[in-house]
């Protein structure tokens, strides 16, 4: 699967890493089903062969499922939106959909725009950018023709408006207007490694696709995102997509919508209560109100636990005065200020006898004689106890707000000491990240060294079969040398039988006609098929017109170096073809080439022009056909160029046009002329069946 994934990415280009596992493999099992292979290699190799594969896979890979104004809801809070927006927006409004699949989304962003700028609403111009990586969908987009599910959620007035409509066979198609398609520009791009346009949008639309990559491609994604978005625009991902926008520059407007808005906190006071008094929901209203309980109620239990704490370690009678310390130190200082004021009190209230004496004046007394007078000592010790106490409380509550100094002093630095570790830990992980990034790259070539080496080996493999070939060709040719050798020895027997009828008729002077006498070089005999198989040397004719043959095909098998001469007069129906071996009859011996004319280029061609002419041709009706001359012998043997220069240098004097040619090459011809049908078919050693050549 793995060498499969990579083969997969080398031919496209696309970083299918990005996208999730099983995703993925689902789309690779489902080509690889339609296809009917069962491994994985199989599928490579399917690849290798098939160039077109990967354009089939990439249109079931992508997700191109959408129609016009899908989610209706988030069009009409995008209006509510612009209408904020536009109002101290200078330029045009850019806006990017991304991945755009057919293009139904920037179409129906358009279509909104339109509607709302031709209403007289504050809408400037406006530039539409849609990316998608699939190619099929972008050239799909492009022509703007959807079928009648695309827009049955398009309200009627815009489908009347922005649609021309055309039945077909299978049902109507809808072609959105010229204007429309002017406002979109289509791009085909991953939109994760990037948008080629360098200009910031005011929205972006980016919806059901996050759910379809992994959690590094999204976190890659909405760097991209960001980077292209300006501050105050709005991203609006699909309704069944989750995004945390904390820690981020995006702040929630709409949950429902998945409406985020970049930097919301930074724009004017105005934007910013417009924005939430139009967006903010009694649901909203009522998520932020729990919000709001939940961090009070997190701060409360926080509090709970430091008493807690304090508990273990203090009487209860002093959480209070604990509780106060920690509330700040200046109400530390004032506390402890009052304490000490309040022992200063109680012993200026003292009279200067009692102090003196250690007698105690009317204390307690109000002159009534029944009442008992205190006992001065007693009361003078019991508040120098108090005093004392007092003191000690005192001297406890500022060590344990010393205690409590040093603890913050403790927790400063360990939260000091975190940040460090924390930007080392920083630090680190973009050093991974580079050593990660360059480890890919180093990867890459190795991995594109490993395919330039497979491509080297499959290139010198299909050499050796190319060589392999060619020397069994050679060989075949060595063969025939031998065989057509045998066939000139055969001949020149034949040629010394027949010298003596060629030396009497010399000595006759008797005049005789050689269209009338009985010829020794043309071929009468028919076989089953109708046919008159015309051997090297040899000539047929036909006559349509003639009674007495039922001939109706001229054929040559094994037509190598020599040349087949096909002569015909399709008005009166008159053909004939030879067998064209030598190109010049001066090597001949002992009047061979009167005896077998055809065996020479240059005896043959104007023997089997006069023949037609006296079988009832007429000059002007007569045209040419020539097949073969292939280079099957030595580099210096050039017998198969000299045989096509001297049937053609021939012809030209006859003033007889060539109507169609297949001549030269490596392989033997196969041929047969239909006169009844006046077609000449030819076929090479390594076709299967036989093509018309005219």
């Amino acid at each position: 699967m793995d060498d499969l994934i990579s083969e997969l990415k080398r031919i496209s280009g696309l970083q299918f890493e990005h996208y999730q596992r099983k995703f993925l493999e689902k789309r690779i099992s489902f080509r690889m089903k339609h296809l009917k292979l069962h491994y994985y290699q199989e599928y490579i190799d399917y690849l290798s062969m098939h160039t077109e594969e990967i354009d089939l896979f990439l249109d079931k890979f992508t997700i191109n499922y959408t129609f016009f104004f899908r989610n209706i809801n988030v069009y009409w809070s995008l209006e509510k939106f612009l209408k904020i927006y536009c109002k101290n927006l200078k330029g045009p409004l850019r806006i990017w959909s991304a991945p755009c699949a057919t293009g139904d989304e920037p179409y129906s962003i358009a279509i909104l725009l339109d509607n709302l700028k031709k209403a007289g609403n504050n809408i400037p111009n406006f530039e539409i950018v849609a990316s998608d990586i699939d190619k099929t969908a972008i050239g799909f987009a492009k022509r703007g023709i959807y079928s009648e599910y695309a827009i049955h959620e398009t309200p009627k007035n815009y489908v009347t408006t922005y649609f021309s409509t055309k039945n077909t066979e299978i049902g109507p198609k809808y072609k959105i207007n010229q204007n429309i398609k002017d406002k979109v520009n289509f791009f085909q791009e991953d939109i994760i490694k990037g948008h080629r346009n360098n200009k910031k949008f005011d929205i972006i639309f980016c919806r059901n696709f996050i759910i379809y990559i992994n959690q590094f491609a999204r976190e890659k994604l909405m760097r991209v995102l960001e980077a292209r978005l300006k501050d105050g625009g709005l991203l609006i991902l699909g309704g069944s997509e989750t995004f945390s926008p904390q820690n981020t520059c995006f702040e929630s407007i709409s949950i429902r919508d998945r409406f985020y808005v970049k930097n919301l906190s930074s724009q004017k006071e105005f934007f910013k209560q417009t924005i939430q008094e139009v967006f903010q929901s009694k649901e909203a209203k009522k998520f932020r109100k729990i919000l709001d309980e939940r961090r009070k109620q997190s701060i409360m239990n926080k509090s709970k636990e430091a008493q807690k704490e304090i508990k273990k370690h203090t009487p209860e009678k002093k959480i209070k005065d604990i509780t106060r310390i920690k509330e700040s130190s200046i109400e530390k200082k004032i506390h402890h200020k009052k304490t000490h004021q309040k022992l200063l009190n109680i012993s200026k209230r003292q009279p200067a006898e009692v102090r003196i004496t250690g007698i105690v004046v009317n204390n307690n007394y109000n002159g009534d004689l029944s009442q008992k007078k205190p006992d001065t000592v007693s009361a003078n010790k019991k508040h120098k106890i108090r005093i004392s106490k007092d003191q000690t409380k005192i001297n406890k509550l500022k060590q344990l707000e010393e205690n409590l100094k040093n603890r913050e002093l403790m927790i400063e630095k360990r939260d000091e000491l975190l940040k460090l570790e924390n930007a080392k830990l920083e630090k680190k992980r973009k050093n991974l990240n580079k050593l990660f990034k360059s480890a890919n790259e180093k990867e890459k070539k190795v991995n594109d060294k490993i395919r330039e080496f497979e491509r080297l080996k499959k290139r010198l493999e299909k050499r050796e079969q190319v060589i392999e070939q060619r020397e069994r060709q050679l060989q075949d040719r060595f063969n025939q040398v031998g065989y057509y050798s045998k066939k000139i020895i055969q001949r020149e027997i034949q040629i010394n039988i027949n010298s003596t009828e060629i030396e009497l008729r010399e000595k006759s002077e008797v005049d005789f006609n050689p269209f009338d006498e009985k010829r020794y070089d043309r071929v009468v005999e028919i076989n089953s098929k109708k046919e008159l198989i015309i051997p090297s040397g040899y000539y047929g004719l036909i006559n349509s017109f003639d009674q007495n043959t039922s001939a109706t095909k001229l054929s040559i098998e094994g037509l190598g170096s020599s040349v087949a001469l096909v002569l015909r007069d399709p008005i009166n129906n008159i053909f004939a073809m030879a067998h064209i071996s030598l190109p010049n009859s001066s090597a001949s011996k002992q009047g061979y080439h009167l005896l077998f004319p055809h065996t020479f280029a240059d005896t043959s061609v104007k023997d089997l022009f006069n023949n037609l002419i006296y079988h009832g041709a007429k000059e002007p009706h007569i045209s040419a056909l020539i097949v073969g001359g292939a280079k099957l012998f030595l580099e210096y043997d050039k017998t198969y160029q000299e045989n096509i220069e001297i049937v053609k240098k021939e012809l030209k004097l006859l003033e007889v046009d060539i109507e169609a040619e297949d001549i030269g090459g490596l392989s033997e011809r196969s041929i047969y002329y239909d006169t009844i049908n006046d077609t000449l078919f030819v076929k090479k050693s390594w076709e299967f069946q036989y093509r018309a050549l005219v």
